[in-house]
């Protein structure tokens, strides 16, 4: 047997989305279609029922795992997923290039993500990298950029806890919040006392730039400092390989889904074009999860594109993503499997409503289909289709689901 999984990040909506339809349910999706009519359908909560979630905990969920019980913060996941080398006691960040106005008042946030910024990240990166925390001794500061804005922090040293808060006000306008110890412990303290200081150094180093002097020539906004939350340690979480004795791959192009799936123990599958944006090359997955499967038991296929669109609340882009999925990614896994020994699962992380533009509460729809997967009545894809399915509403575990119909999951009890 083997096994895909396909998570469309943010893929859920809600009617308001689309005059009384949801975007999966507006888009043209023949090859789910034809999977509903094979397979079966439900709604899944990606954590539990009336819990808004967060990529990262719905992603250890679906996964199999309990978050509440795991869940250190996103910052390790996106350090790990960035390829950095996390050690027991570091304090991992998520970071975010962002521009701002240095005024009497402290940093005023005029674009959280600095124009989402294309080029200039690696000279940025090696600016950021010379800094030197002197006012918090002892204290090593590593950052490395990822896609557009985005990045990742990691500090070093004795005596550091993750209790801090984050600087990123997440509003246009606001100050950028000082990191402030979120109990009583000394190491919380001496840790917001070295976000506050790089926060500061961070902006000493990227304000006069010379990839920020080109960005204000072009009238773009400067990548001038960089905000940290998500503060986190690297939890203990036991690999899918020693619960269910199989080899797994992940195919991701934003980096907290390959650092989730590599502290699951899933290896990384890098694929030129993978952006983790809507211009993301969904056949170039298609067939990098194809050959995936000549050496490993089970692929994660993630895409982004979704989510980004239901942020940006832009309809349209939705369901043209969601019809790109279709086309380009699930077709061509289809067409290529052996379809009497692979099952296939295709479903979201959470819910983006257009009218909203964030995570709601509402579960997800979810398609299995494979050769052990009774058939339901339902022969179309979408929430409400979804619900009708005959899986019924469930709770996270889309993949041990996945690896049960390829029989490969533990018995629980004798």
């Amino acid at each position: 047997m083997k096994a895909i999984l396909v998570i469309a990040d943010g893929l859920g909506g809600r009617p308001s989305d689309l005059d009384g339809q949801t975007c999966a349910e507006a888009a043209s999706t023949p090859n789910l279609d034809a999977l509903a009519e094979d397979g079966a359908l439900g709604l899944v909560d990606p954590i539990g029922p009336g819990i808004r979630p967060g990529s990262d905990t719905a992603h250890l969920s679906l996964l199999g795992y309990d978050p509440f019980a795991l869940y250190t913060g996103r910052g390790v996941f996106e350090c790990l997923g960035i390829g950095m080398d996390v050690k027991t006691g570091d304090v991992c960040f998520r970071a975010n290039f962002a521009t701002v106005l240095d005024t009497d008042h402290g940093f005023r946030l005029v674009d959280r993500r600095a124009g989402r910024l294309e080029t200039g990240q690696d000279e940025l990166e090696v600016a950021l990298n010379r800094i030197e925390l002197t006012e918090t001794p002892g204290v090593q500061v590593m950052f490395r950029a990822s896609t557009q804005h985005r990045g990742a922090v990691v500090l070093r040293g004795e005596g550091l806890s993750p209790h801090v808060t984050e600087t990123d006000a997440h509003r246009v306008d606001a100050l950028v919040l000082e990191a402030r110890p979120s109990d009583s412990d000394p190491a919380s303290a001496r840790t917001a006392d070295a976000v506050n200081e790089y926060t500061r150094k961070s902006y000493q180093a990227l304000h006069d730039h010379p990839v920020n002097r080109k960005r204000l020539a072009q009238r773009n906004p400067p990548a001038n400092i960089v905000l940290l939350r998500g503060a986190s340690t690297c939890p203990r979480i036991p690999s899918l390989e020693s619960i269910y004795d199989v080899r797994g791959a992940v195919i991701a192009g934003g980096a907290l889904y390959r650092g989730v799936a590599l502290a699951c123990g899933m290896t990384s599958i890098d694929v030129p074009g993978a952006t983790g944006g809507l211009d993301t090359d969904l056949g170039a997955k298609a067939r990098a999860a194809l050959d995936a499967l000549d050496t490993v038991d089970y692929v994660f296929v993630h895409v982004k594109g979704t989510d980004n669109a239901g942020h940006d609340r832009d309809a349209a882009a939705k369901v043209a993503f969601i019809e790109r999925i279709d086309a380009e990614l699930i077709g061509p896994l289809v067409d290529g499997i052996d379809r009497d020994a692979t099952h296939l699962a295709f479903t979201g992380d959470h819910t983006t409503p257009i009218d909203y533009g964030d995570h709601t509460v509402e579960p997800v729809p979810v398609l299995f289909a494979g050769p052990n997967v009774a058939r339901d009545a339902v022969t179309s894809f979408g929430e409400r289709e979804a619900g009708r399915g005959g899986l019924g509403r469930f709770s996270g575990r889309v993949l041990p689901i996945l690896l049960g119909y390829c029989n490969w999951a533990p018995k629980f009890g004798s």
